[in-house]
Parts: C-alpha cells; sequence; structure tokens
C-alpha cells in the first residue's frame, strides 16, 4: 500500500485519480488469477462451446443438424473485397442422399447350434447297413435391431431410413434399415419353420450309431458408418456457388467432407450399430455308442446347406 500511495504522489494526481488508480492496481496485483479465469458465456466462442456439447452428446447418441453445419461453415467463409459474407440459397434446387456401408473388420459373429432331432441305428447284421435319418422340423425365430448412435437432420428431409447391405458370404444376403433421424433401436422379427430333410447314416456291421441334427443359428454384431450427401447453393455478394464450392472457401468446415460421388455435395457422417440373426446350414453329427451313451465318439461332421 505504501508503495502505491508514493507512485501517486510523484505523479501530482488528484484523490480521485489516486482512488482510481489504486483500486485499479490492488485488483491487478492482488487477484490476478481472478481476471486471468474469468469470462462471460458471450466471450467464449460458439465454436468452441459446440464442439464440447457435440463430444459428450455422441457418447450417448446424437443427431447432427446438418443445415447448422451448413450455416457456420458458410458463416466461417472470409467476406469478398465489398463486405459481403456467405449465406445459404434457400431457393435453389435442394437434394439430400443417405447411404451407408457395413464396417466388416468390426463384425463378430457367434454360432449356436439349435437341436431339432436325433435317431439311434442299430446294426445287428454282419454287413453294413444305410439308414435314414427322420425328417425334422421346427419354427426358428431370427431377430434384427439397428441402433443409430450418430443420425442426421435436415430441412430438406423429413426423416426416414437409410438401407445399408449386409453380406454373410456364402449365406446369406440382407439389407439392414437404420432410421437416420433419431437414435433409438428399432427390431424386427421374422418366424421361418426350418426342415430338416432325411439323411442317409451308414452303420457297420454290429455297430450302434446315434444320428443329430442341429440348425446352425448365426448371429452377427458390427458397425456401419452412414453418409449424409447434400446439394445445395450459397450466395456471396453476386456470385453464386454450390455448396460444395463453398467448402473450399471456408475457413472451418464443421466435420463437412466433399461427397466423393459429386463435388458439387457436402457429406457429414454417422455411424450405427446393428445385430443380425440368419443361418443356412445344418448340421448333422454321427456317434457311435455301441459301448454306451457316455462312451460316445463322434464319427462323423456333415454340413448341409437349406439354400
Amino acid at each position: 500500500m505504501l508503495f502505491l500511495e508514493k507512485i501517486n504522489i510523484r505523479s501530482g494526481l488528484d484523490m480521485k485519480k489516486k482512488t482510481i488508480l489504486c483500486s485499479i492496481l490492488a485488483s491487478t496485483l492482488l487477484g490476478s488469477g481472478t481476471l486471468v479465469n474469468t469470462a462471460s458465456a458471450a466471450e467464449i466462442p460458439k465454436e468452441n462451446n459446440n464442439i464440447v456439447n457435440y463430444k459428450d452428446i455422441r457418447q450417448q447418441g446424437a443427431i447432427i443438424d446438418i443445415d447448422q453445419k451448413i450455416y457456420n461453415m458458410l458463416k466461417a467463409i472470409p467476406l469478398d473485397p465489398f463486405g459481403f459474407g456467405a449465406f445459404r440459397d434457400d431457393e435453389s434446387e435442394e437434394k439430400f442422399n443417405v447411404s451407408g456401408i457395413n464396417i466388416k473388420e468390426t463384425n463378430a459373429t457367434n454360432i449356436t447350434p439349435l437341436f431339432l432331432g436325433k435317431n439311434t441305428f442299430n446294426n445287428d447284421s454282419d454287413l453294413e447297413q444305410t439308414y435314414n435319418t427322420s425328417e425334422f422340423s421346427q419354427s426358428i425365430t431370427q431377430e434384427t435391431s439397428t441402433t443409430t448412435q450418430l443420425g442426421f437432420n435436415a430441412s430438406t428431409t423429413a426423416g426416414g431410413k437409410a438401407g445399408i447391405p449386409f453380406v454373410a458370404e456364402g449365406e446369406v444376403s440382407a439389407t439392414l434399415e437404420f432410421n437416420y433421424s433419431h437414435t433409438g433401436t428399432d427390431t424386427s422379427s421374422t418366424t421361418n419353420t426350418i426342415t430338416a430333410p432325411s439323411q442317409s447314416v451308414k452303420v457297420p456291421a454290429h455297430k450302434i450309431y446315434r444320428a443329430e441334427v442341429y440348425f446352425e443359428k448365426k448371429k452377427t454384431s458390427g458397425q456401419v458408418e452412414m453418409y449424409a450427401d447434400i446439394l445445395t447453393h450459397a450466395n456471396q455478394g453476386r456470385d453464386r456457388m454450390t455448396i460444395g464450392v463453398a467448402l473450399d472457401r471456408t475457413k472451418n468446415k464443421y466435420g463437412l467432407i466433399k461427397s466423393p460421388n459429386d463435388p458439387d455435395q457436402v457429406r457429414a457422417k454417422g455411424n450405427g450399430h446393428f445385430t443380425i440373426e440368419y443361418g443356412t446350414n445344418l448340421i448333422v453329427k454321427t456317434y457311435d455308442i455301441t459301448s454306451g451313451q457316455k462312451s460316445a465318439k463322434l464319427i462323423d461332421t456333415k454340413t448341409i446347406s437349406l439354400k
């Protein structure tokens, strides 16, 4: 405090100026940490707020507002020589298309054998005999669930579903439907009757064989990447441009990229998760139980396609 008074006296300031100067210096010297760390909400850049919130929401499931991304991206285009900024042309032709792919390296498959039936064949003759299993039938329910983890919303569409192909090579091809405008889980199921045709089993002389028939039910879980491709236009002064051209001029793309299908369009990325049950194979296992059920020995395993 003595130091502060000395400065004021030497400068020839009046009492009012002394008081103001003392207050300012005291605040600076004694509360410098407070001044550095304190900021109003209006002083924090909106872009930073959006990024933080976006990351927090994304962990729980989120919907991208594509219109807002485009607005922010256009706003980040530098002013032209006449001081005009870029803005979206709402009267221009607009297109919105959603597609996606299964990221196959994320797929994990579990196999569950469902027991359909069995037969026991006792060959007490001196020659090998051929027997036939019974024809087994059973109703099998298979479920498919899709969850949009990061989806899209835009004024150019009222919402809908994206069909993403799923292929289990050599077995099944299916279309996974994702509701890209909400983060809920959609589940569908189908029930079909599986019929295992009769199979021949050769049994050596004086042997007892047991044939068991199973349906091989598979369950695959994995990730998908979804793409929203948007075509619209923007104006800047007298200059009219596609949104793809505007993306080349901006200082902040806000996560938008050029569409690989059309350089005039921009693309936003989303993602989702799926689980699908399917199966096209029967498994026939043959055991030698001549020495008793507890001493059963696997003799043969046969895979039969139902396709």
